[in-house]
């Protein structure tokens, strides 16, 4: 499905598809517009889908956003086709001083220094190339320290897991509600040789209970991200790191509030292209 709207309502549609099913959603400025491409399951009919995104678009028209055209296309993909579409877009991408992620396809020689994630998305969300995944790493490549415990919620292809392994990290738990997601998260840890310092589990946020960690990272929509810090407080360590992305800059204060909330300062907010990043800190 592509829908192209303002970038006003790319955070409210993205969150639509993602709960209807998308298994990746990706965006592409278009002018004045944004073009969204979604990737859901092929059923009998997808008129309720349709439906629902207008019903979407109409409801954040009449909060005030702007919803551009507004049009929608639909295109059916065998799964195989889907998988090779994205290694059309998908390029080395250098996301800070000596942080480099690869395409497993593509033969890249690290400069002395270099630290280098390799990656193949599969059916699974996350190459890098979105706003939102470059702040994640960039926050990780800053605020992660060698040997901590590091959480990844909602790990999609296990790209920021596999960077925190690659980064340093002792031990990582990667969690995605999307069960189709963990094998290729799994086989991403393996073609990085760190697999034996991330465990994978099929979890709605982190599990209850769990230890505390070290580093929480999350790139996921921002209801979901208040929605995790009301745990914030049992599952970060005094001292831990808190990076959370995946929303529009206008829902940082939403972010931020609930971030003070759950007793975090504030470190940092990054932003690209509109996207932005929240990191915060539990104090000592």
């Amino acid at each position: 499905m592509t829908v192209l709207t303002h970038p006003e309502a790319l955070e409210g549609l993205s969150d639509v598809l993602l709960s209807l099913g998308a298994k990746g959603v990706a965006d592409q400025p278009r002018d004045t517009s944004i073009q969204v491409t979604a990737y859901l399951p092929s059923t009998e009919s997808l008129d309720h889908v349709v439906r629902a995104v207008q019903k979407r678009l109409a409801g954040l028209e009449q909060q005030g956003l702007r919803i551009g055209p507004a049009t929608i296309g639909l295109r059916t993909l065998g799964a195989q086709v889907w998988a090779e579409a994205w290694k059309d877009h998908f390029q080395v991408l250098h996301i800070a001083p000596g942080l480099v992620v690869a395409p497993s396809w593509e033969k890249y020689q690290p400069a002395p220094g270099e630290r280098v994630v390799v990656l193949d998305p599969g059916l699974a969300f996350g190459t890098g190339d979105h706003g939102t995944t470059r702040l994640c790493l960039q926050a990780l490549h800053s605020h992660l320290r060698p040997g901590d415990r590091v959480a990844d919620v909602g790990c999609g292809s296990g790209i920021l897991g596999v960077a925190a392994a690659v980064l340093g990290a002792g031990e990582v738990l990667a969690t995605d509600s999307d069960a189709a997601a963990l094998p290729v998260a799994v086989a991403n840890a393996r073609r990085n040789q760190v697999a034996d310092r991330i465990q994978f589990l099929e979890a709605d946020l982190l599990p209850d209970p769990c230890p505390p960690f070290d580093v929480i990272v999350c790139n996921i929509v921002s209801q979901q991200v208040v929605r995790l810090a009301q745990r914030l407080p049992a599952v970060l360590s005094p001292g831990g790191r808190f990076i959370g992305s995946g929303f529009l800059i206008p829902a940082v204060p939403t972010v931020e509030e609930a971030l003070l909330h759950a007793g975090l300062h504030m470190l940092e907010t990054l932003d690209e292209e509109g996207w932005t990043a929240c990191v915060a800190v539990r104090p000592l």
